[in-house]
């Protein structure tokens, strides 16, 4: 009896939970870009935005953060726009537009590498979200449980709300987002009021850096940018896209970081919910962020699921949700957040040239047109896209340890290495009349 209902249970997961996750989006199911920018906002308007505002105020001072946050916002965009771009011709996910370019050999490295980030992203929100449940509750309850209690129950209500798919997040998102904005904007005047501008740009950082950062910056909304094809793919027109970058990625979240440092360094508090306290608005902004922080882990999550079910096709979207959801709930509990800014610019270097090479294929290359669904014949690796992407990556690392970066922005150099590297190797093979032989038979 108990196994029968079980199953009958995760047959009933898999129904409702059509994410599209292997097929084009139907054109009768887009959506406008109102609703896609919401969901952009919502990732923007985070608890995990707000940590890292407060981060950035404490190291670089709020002069120097806020020059950060804006040069890493018009870097963020002038990437999204063509990752979104590609997402509404394709109609495709992420790990998808990465099959057809990189094979599924290559695509099943470069799953790993982005399954791997995003459940990190997943753990570290889940232990902040914990973190706020238990500091609340510290206030108002007499026998207050352990901090892991919270980041598991916390989790419990992601995973549920995740299973469902796109529809029921971009549902929530449109409740979460308006709320947290309003409050942030909140929150900053009432700091304002506290401390004036001119005294909070006076306050020096602990270790002034722009270059870093600039890279915890673009770090911080680099996955999204590379992800931008799991929303998009649901958006009616190329205009639309750019609408959504530059609201998402471009205004919302560069402004975001701005109003997190004001509060931060007016009250001396890196945790929200207490300069919050402090302001008399525990209940309102635990409420805020509790629905929030839900959003943008449900998407966190969703991504992973995707990127799972597109590298172990044997398996159910809903399941992998599951699945995944309880492995970053463990890693939440281990506590991974302290480490976020380093955290954040490692993965805006090794990220990027993902991006660089799926968007070189599609838009440069125009190989947009064909859906092989074949591919899946055989474990082919596009051997070129696996060598352009590492370069870049690695490249890029070097240039931000060893301080030798052309342009500054280390995230630059490893997009554009990654580009022309395998635009390069993709020409040579071209006129080698091999351009698509790696497709017809397994690598060796």
């Amino acid at each position: 009896m108990r196994e029968g209902f079980w199953v009958n249970a995760l047959r009933s997961l898999d129904g409702v939970a059509d994410a599209h996750s292997t097929e084009p989006v139907p054109l009768d199911q887009s959506v406008s870009a109102y609703r896609i920018s919401a969901v952009m906002l919502g990732i923007a308007f985070s608890l995990t935005s707000l940590y890292t505002g407060a981060e950035l105020a404490s190291t670089l001072g709020l002069a120097v953060g806020v020059r950060a946050a804006i040069v890493g916002s018009v870097v963020l965009v002038g990437m999204s726009v063509p990752t979104a771009i590609v997402g509404a011709r394709t109609r495709l996910s992420t790990y998808m537009i990465v099959l057809q370019v990189f094979g599924v050999g290559g695509a099943r490295w470069v799953n790993l590498v982005l399954t791997l980030i995003l459940l990190t992203w997943y753990a570290i929100t889940a232990e902040l979200f914990g973190r706020t449940f238990y500091l609340t509750a510290a206030l108002y309850l007499p026998a207050n449980a352990a901090e892991w209690f919270y980041t598991l129950a916390s989790s419990i209500l992601v995973i549920a709300t995740t299973v469902f798919g796109f529809k029921a997040i971009n549902r929530l998102s449109l409740v979460a987002a308006p709320l947290l904005i309003a409050l942030t904007f909140y929150v900053a005047w009432r700091a304002l009021g506290h401390a004036s501008w001119s005294t909070l740009t006076g306050i020096s950082g602990t270790n002034v850096d722009l270059t870093t950062g600039i890279s915890a910056v673009i770090g911080g909304m680099i996955v999204n940018v590379v992800l931008m094809p799991d929303v998009t793919r649901y958006s009616r027109s190329t205009l639309n896209c750019v609408v959504i970058s530059l609201v998402g990625n471009g205004i919302g979240g560069g402004l975001v970081l701005v109003l997190a440092m004001i509060p931060t360094l007016a009250f001396g508090e890196i945790d929200p919910m207490k300069y919050m306290a402090t302001l008399g608005l525990v209940a309102v902004a635990f409420t805020i962020l509790v629905v929030s922080t839900w959003t943008i882990n449900a998407i966190n999550l969703y991504s992973t699921g995707l990127a799972t079910s597109a590298a172990f096709r044997f398996s159910r979207y809903g399941r992998l949700v599951i699945g995944v959801g309880i492995v970053g709930s463990a890693i939440a509990m281990i506590g991974v957040a302290d480490r976020l800014i380093e955290f954040m610019v490692v993965q805006g270097l090794i990220v990027p040239p993902i991006a660089a090479v799926y968007l070189t294929d599609v838009l440069w290359l125009g190989r947009d047109r064909v859906f092989e669904a074949d591919i899946y014949a055989s474990a082919v690796t596009n051997v070129n896209a696996l060598v352009a992407s590492s370069s870049g990556a690695l490249i890029g690392l070097y240039m931000y340890y060893a301080h030798c970066s052309v342009t500054g922005v280390p995230t630059i150099e490893s997009f554009v290495i990654a580009g022309l590297t395998y635009a390069l190797a993709e020409a040579v093979r071209t006129r080698q009349r091999r351009d698509r032989l790696w497709r017809l038979a397994p690598s060796t």
